[in-house]
């Protein structure tokens, strides 16, 4: 079962949320709810929405300002 949790800036609005898988994955939406990045905890990689590697490690949040 996977959790959902929003990410809200310094005024208390959603600016996007980031859904918790059982393995550790992460998948980075929109405040739309529009997918923009996904963290594989197995591979300890960041890719965005178009499976493309920007980093390794969690650095997810880095990519809502893009």
């Amino acid at each position: 079962m996977s959790q959902t949790v929003p990410l809200k800036d310094r005024y208390y609005h959603i600016i996007g949320y980031v859904e918790i898988k059982d393995n550790g994955d992460k998948i980075l939406k929109n405040e739309n709810y529009r997918i923009i990045g996904r963290y594989e905890a197995r591979c300890d990689v960041t890719k965005d929405e178009n499976y493309c590697i920007v980093g390794h490690g969690d650095i997810l949040t880095s990519l809502l300002g893009r």
